[in-house]
């Protein structure tokens, strides 16, 4: 087991495990290093396991990372026998099987589909991804537990590493250029200063410390501003955009109806209701009017009689009047809109009934048409009637007229149309064969551009994959023996081929053996029969006889007592040095020192317990 302990701990310092130059075997592995093997391990087969690669120091916490790595295992397809046991109190032969099936399982060369990037920028994107990842794996910190970055403190000041020691949150007036100023809607002046004259803004601030607060306060203040001119400018457009749609909705309703025609028998009703509206339009006017007059008699009375307050009293009596008047409009329009809607409401009745009209006259129209072509054949019938017998003469005579010349017509599209058919058939033919043809070339012109696409993907791919072994070359270190290795492979593959054929060979032995002892036993069984029957027949005559065939029973007997003590002595000894190798096979395990591990482990979970415990009890 040597050479395969060499190969394991080879593939194990290759994957990243710190692992001496003095341990040669995994006899020699710790719990410790066992455990960080694994976690190794099952990071490059199947990353995001997020298991730990040291012990922690609680015994709870290390059945449960014991556990998790058999459990990983096990999703693998691991079949043996495993569980936190196998980690934590190992032996030689349960940590070797484990850690052959995890090498296997590892990504070969040939496996490697991720490319991996050798530009400048996808080097960058790599180590940002990285970055993030552990970040994002790295458990959550208070401000103040953390030892690097920005740390606020309960006193309102912050602390930065690099600054030494703590910083009220204080800000300057930064000078930045305005959109304005980009875009040239300022003077040239000013566009030099921005440009040649004004300092960077890490060069405005009095110390790097103020530079984080001066930008916040800056972006603050112009987040508001844009807020707010927001708000203004969103203000003034809604009121301007209810006022418009009012005065067009006023418009439109106006314009229809002065603009409808004279009142008939179906429209009288609407021509009152009309007539009301342009009366009440005429009141809503005169209300108007009146209004603004009693509103300008108020104010110049209210001028008089409170001339201490005449600016407040002008603006109440105008905000008045706008209410009375924006009322009146609503009011008129809502009936307006009402008389809108009764309009529609006829005009799509009468559009209703007017399609059902049109579909009446229609059909009638139809009927007619059948009426009358009726009509003329039974007045041409009625017209042959006094002269049947001479009128049916001529029609016998047309009759067979057209048939005969039916007849005529049919033989001379017989002669035209045989050879068109043949024309035909044969163009048909050529075309079919063309097209075949060409559907054959367009075939095949695709499957070459499908053909070259995968190829040039294959090519692209080889590249790529070709850099990145020329990467991965340099990188490695060029003082590994990599023909030592290969020859002790190959010694490996040679034992296993002679102790193949060795194998072989005794099976080959065991089985001749055993036809031999079939055919022996048979042979026995036979003569013993024989002899059974010749010395038995004689055993009833002569008293010789009878004595030979019992000696010839007890020898038997004893005979086959002697085989089933040789089986016994046989199987006895297989048992034995079945035992035996279970006594190695548990010398091997470290029982004694894997017992005392777990007194220690035990005596440790007593003594965190009894410490919870005294937690508890003080607490309650």
């Amino acid at each position: 087991m040597e050479e395969v302990d060499n190969i394991i701990i080879h593939s194990l310092r290759q994957i990243g495990c710190d692992i001496e130059e003095e341990v040669d075997s995994l006899k020699s592995f710790t719990t410790e290093l066992v455990i960080e093997a694994a976690v190794r391990c099952l990071d490059v087969i199947q990353p995001g396991h997020g298991l730990p690669h040291s012990l922690p120091d609680s015994m709870s916490a290390r059945f449960r990372v014991g556990a998790s790595i058999a459990q990983a295992c096990k999703s693998l397809g691991y079949s043996g026998d495993i569980g936190y046991q196998t980690f934590l109190y190992s032996s030689e032969s349960d940590v070797r099987r484990v850690f052959m099936f995890l090498i296997e399982k590892l990504p070969k060369e040939s496996e490697k589909n991720i490319v991996e990037p050798t530009g400048r920028i996808g080097l960058l994107e790599k180590s940002v991804s990285e970055t993030v990842r552990k970040q994002l794996a790295s458990p959550w910190l208070p401000s103040y537990c953390r030892r690097r970055g920005i740390r606020w403190r309960d006193d309102g000041t912050w602390s930065r590493e690099g600054c030494g020691h703590n910083q009220p949150f204080i800000s300057c007036n930064l000078t930045v250029p305005k959109t304005a100023t980009l875009k040239g809607e300022q003077s040239q002046a000013w566009r030099e200063y921005y440009v040649h004259h004004l300092p960077v803004v890490t060069d405005q601030v009095l110390h790097p410390c103020q530079l984080i607060p001066s930008l916040i306060t800056l972006n603050a203040k112009g987040l508001l501003t844009s807020s707010q001119q927001a708000h203004s400018l969103t203000s003034n457009w809604e009121t301007a955009r209810i006022s418009q749609r009012v005065m067009e909705s006023i418009t439109r309703n106006l314009e229809s109806c002065s603009t409808e025609p004279a009142p008939t028998a179906l429209h009288m009703q609407g021509g009152n209701n009309k007539q009301r509206d342009l009366n009440s339009r005429f009141a809503l006017s005169e209300k108007l009017q009146f209004t603004k007059e009693l509103s300008s008699e108020r104010k110049s009375q209210e001028s008089g009689v409170q001339s201490t307050r005449p600016e407040l009293v002008t603006g109440v009596e105008r905000k008045r009047g706008k209410e009375e008047e924006m009322e009146l409009a609503r009011e008129e329009m809502d009936r307006l809109k009402e008389r809108l809607e009764s309009l529609q409401l006829d005009v799509k009745k009468l559009t209703a009934k007017l399609s059902q009209v049109v579909e009446e006259e229609t059909s009638e129209e139809r009927v007619l048409k059948d009426k009358e072509e009726r009509q003329i054949v039974k007045k041409r019938t009625y017209d042959l009637l006094p002269d049947a017998d001479t009128n049916l003469n001529k029609l016998q005579m047309l009759v067979e007229s057209s048939a005969q010349k039916l007849v005529s017509l049919a033989a001379q599209w017989e002669k035209h149309r045989a050879p068109l058919l043949e024309k035909y058939r044969d163009a048909r033919e050529r075309n079919s064969n063309r097209a075949s043809e060409s559907q054959k070339k367009v075939d095949a012109v695709r499957n070459l551009r499908e053909k070259g696409r995968e190829l040039g993907e294959e090519v692209r791919h080889k590249e790529q994959l070709h850099a990145q072994l020329v990467t991965e070359y340099e990188k490695v270190t060029k003082d590994i023996n990599r023909s030592a290795y290969t020859r002790r492979i190959m010694e490996i593959i040679g034992n296993i081929c002679k102790q193949k054929e060795e194998i072989d060979k005794v099976l080959s032995d065991t089985k001749e053996l055993q036809k031999e002892i079939n055919n022996l036993t048979g042979r026995l069984d036979r003569s013993f029969t024989v002899a059974d029957e010749l010395i038995f027949r004689d055993a009833k005559k002569d008293e010789t006889a009878r004595r030979a065939y019992k000696l010839l029973a007890t020898l038997h007997s004893d005979c086959g007592e002697l085989v089933q003590m040789v089986e016994e002595t046989g199987a006895t000894i297989r048992e034995i040095r079945d035992l035996e190798e279970q006594i190695e096979t548990e010398s091997v395990k470290n029982v004694g020192a894997n017992l005392e591990r777990i007194s220690a482990d035990l005596r440790q979970m007593k003594q965190e317990t009894a410490a919870l415990t005294a937690q508890l009890n003080a607490k309650s």
